[in-house]
């Protein structure tokens, strides 16, 4: 069955549509109070918000017993070698049928569909450290070579953690990522190819996770308002995660080769309330508001839903969907406590031809030997250097 479809977002992000008040500045990431969309949208507004889609069944895989009894090898396998993690690859982490399906997926990844959404993994009574073992080989099959998010800004990190933490694990004034609390994160992109998620625990309520196609939101939004869309072509600012350089330049959407990317890290661009946009940085224009807002509005109309169930592991391709996540609440004492892993990859194979904007920023995520990347295996929270 395809995973829940839900309007949440959409409600969500209607209410901010129909809010009148604008400041000078646009509100950090995690601000409980959105700005309002200029309502000059000169499309159907109705249609506009028609609502998430329903994720096909095509591009859900669930796994028979014979491949669930493949990967139970093959996690076992490479567990009694005592190796570290970092050393997970197609050879040490061998599956000999399945890894042909895993190439097809890849194909889909990486083609007009741009993800895949594979099921049944939770069947299996893996330990912890079993599923980080089973969701980093699975994803070495669709995309070889892993990427440290946070390298920019010295953090060496591969595995990360997308759940909620308490105010207990941060310092005073300490940067609190949008991705390691409850709140909702608008549509955004990281920094990398190949996102691989997969479900080790779900919230009580919410945390539904969205999708949108990058082609599809930029036709939209250019053809309602080609004026908002000369701006995302223009260069904006934001703050860079470098210990270099404190400034980034760049548009938010790049065409290239019959291609749509989305530089959009909404982090860097926005700001959040542990960490503002600078006052070294330019104040957005009204139009840049403008721009962005249209652009969630768009994504979110555009967008299929996931519900995510224990042991699902989605893959996407980050350079062509835009994701996004609505609000949860967690109950860790009857065990519903939302907690996904998180790996960026790229596969030599199949990875997108790049514009030049993005080479030089995505080769540094992945110029690195395998035994120097970390894996932190527990509740690690995002730097500010891997956040988007």
């Amino acid at each position: 069955m395809a995973p829940h479809a839900t309007h949440a977002l959409t409600d969500f992000l209607e209410d901010s549509f129909h809010q009148q008040s604008r400041p000078g500045k646009f509100p950090a990431v995690g601000s409980e109070v959105l700005p309002a969309a200029v309502p000059t949208y000169s499309g159907n507004e109705r249609e506009l918000h028609s609502g998430v889609q329903e994720v096909s069944e095509g591009n859900v895989v669930t796994l028979t017993d014979m491949e669930l009894e493949e990967l139970k090898c093959a996690v076992l396998g490479f567990e009694s070698t005592s190796l570290a993690l970092n050393m997970i690859n197609k050879t040490t982490f061998p599956l000999p049928t399945l890894a042909l399906k895993l190439r097809e997926m890849s194909a889909t990844v990486h083609g007009e569909t741009g993800h895949v959404l594979i099921r049944g993994i939770n069947l299996i009574p893996f330990t912890y450290l079993q599923k980080v073992i089973a969701h980093t080989g699975l994803t070495s099959h669709l995309a070889g070579k892993r990427a440290m998010s946070g390298i920019e800004g010295g953090d060496k990190t591969v595995l990360h953690h997308v759940t909620a933490l308490s105010t207990a694990y941060y310092a005073q004034n300490e940067y609190h990522a949008p991705t390691n609390q409850a709140g909702p994160l608008l549509f955004h992109n990281d920094l990398g190819h190949i996102l691989s998620l997969f479900t080790i625990s779900q919230s009580l309520t919410g945390g539904e996770f969205y999708l949108a196609n990058t082609k599809k939101v930029w036709e939209k939004i250019k053809d309602s308002r080609p004026d908002l869309a000369a701006a995302l072509m223009d260069d904006w600012t934001w703050e860079s995660p470098s210990k270099i350089k404190k400034i980034e330049r760049g548009p938010i959407v790049i065409l290239h080769k019959s291609q749509v990317f989305m530089n959009c890290s909404r982090v860097r661009i926005s700001g959040t309330l542990t960490r503002p946009r600078p006052d070294f940085l330019p104040h957005l224009t009204y139009q840049q508001i403008e721009a962005l807002e249209l652009l969630q509005l768009v994504a979110s109309d555009v967008s299929i839903s996931f519900r995510f169930q224990k042991g699902d592991m989605l893959a996407f391709n980050n350079l062509g969907m835009m994701h996004a996540r609505s609000s949860f609440v967690d109950d860790e004492h009857s065990g519903h406590k939302r907690h996904l892993l998180r790996l960026v990859a790229k596969d030599d194979l199949d990875a997108d031809i790049l514009p030049q904007l993005f080479q030089g920023r995505l080769e540094r995520l992945y110029d690195h030997e395998d035994k120097d990347e970390k894996f932190d295996i527990f509740r690690n929270p995002f730097m500010f250097a891997a956040g988007h």
